[in-house]
């Protein structure tokens, strides 16, 4: 077994055997797909990151995207291999979960970087990740309080859906509906083709500073989601990223970031102009958004990546993500986070 550690921008190392293991399994999710891992691998990144790529004599046995971070945990200095719940990586049917954590270990301490414990968070049932972090002695742990992630059904008609949303909801909309149109002409635009959605990245972006997420959560003031989400636009396979905008007389006023995996919407951002509030355009979108969705047999459900309050009226279904801390027995920092954490199971 051959393991291989890198900082990030090696993509022509972790590329082809991200493809090889792609080719082999369904992409289920765009942290799945080549062109996330190509953006997220090439865009300029922290020290922190590593990609690690694990073979044998057969081929490629994973990819993993993950990032060494620093703590203090009382009088010791930890070091932790950890995850970006945005990135997923992919394992080989064939891999072993046990040896392909000691792999990782003693890759990471071969390097001079020996960490104390893998810290593993939303994980979604199925992910690469979620393989790896089931090797641990304690396995995974289903996260209650920020974990989870909302999925809508839409394998019904439209108006089926629509009428299982509830009275409150179909009222709302079509009062805001009308707010709208009496201000004037509402249309809903797709781009699809890799220069109509450069340009429609930047009308999102435009559209992500008018609100509350301009001082520190919009991709404006973020500057590597944004090269990884443009990077992430312009190499995905044709048809599959789109982003969808809602127009007040052409003015953008919401839109949306999606990508098909097989029979999976991912809904991946939402914007919306905070200066048109009052007409409720994010929700018009995402009632046009579902509603198109019940009408092609080629989407089976939208999942909204991750789990917010505003998902509950859409009667969206919250599956469970998991977390997973597995301590380094071989390193005194692992075997502290070992003995507290049996501490804290038996109440002492």
């Amino acid at each position: 077994m051959r393991t291989t550690i890198l900082a990030g921008g090696h993509w022509t190392t972790v590329g082809p055997a991200w493809r090889s293991l792609a080719s082999g399994q369904p992409v289920r999710s765009f942290t799945r797909s080549a062109a996330w891992a190509e953006a997220r691998c090439q865009a300029a990144g922290t020290d922190a990151a590593r990609w690690i790529v694990v073979a044998d004599d057969d081929g490629p046995l994973a990819v993993l995207p993950l990032e060494v971070r620093r703590r203090r945990w009382g009088p010791l200095g930890l070091r932790l291999l950890v995850n970006d719940r945005t990135s997923d990586g992919l394992v080989a049917d064939r891999a072993r979960p046990h040896r392909l954590r000691r792999a990782v270990l003693e890759a990471m301490a071969d390097r001079g970087e020996p960490v104390d414990a893998l810290e593993l968070h939303g994980l979604p049932a199925g992910s690469g990740l979620a393989r790896l972090a089931a090797a641990g002695p304690h396995g995974l742990a289903a996260e209650a309080r920020h974990g989870g992630h909302s999925v809508i059904d839409t394998r019904l008609p439209a108006d089926a859906w629509a009428a299982g949303t509830g009275r409150n909801l179909r009222s709302a909309l079509r009062k805001a509906r009308n707010r709208f149109e009496r201000r004037g002409a509402l249309e809903v635009t797709e781009a699809t083709a890799v220069d109509a959605l450069d340009a429609a990245l930047d009308e999102f972006v435009a559209i992500e500073s008018s609100g509350w997420k301009a001082a520190s959560a919009a991709l404006a003031s973020r500057p590597r989601q944004h090269a990884v989400m443009r990077r992430f636009l312009r190499a995905a396979p044709p048809g599959a990223a789109t982003v969808r905008t809602l127009r007040l007389d052409g003015r953008p006023a919401a839109a949306q970031i999606t990508y098909q995996a097989g029979d999976t919407l991912d809904l991946i951002k939402v914007a919306y102009d905070q200066e048109l509030a009052d007409l409720s355009p994010s929700n018009l979108l995402m009632a046009d958004l579902v509603r198109s969705c019940c009408g092609r047999p080629d989407v089976a459900r939208i999942d909204l990546v991750t789990r917010q309050e505003w998902h509950r009226r859409w009667h969206a279904t919250v599956r469970p993500t998991y977390r997973a801390r597995d301590a380094n027995l071989r390193r005194p920092g692992g075997l502290g986070l070992r003995g507290a954490a049996a501490v804290r199971r038996t109440g002492g």
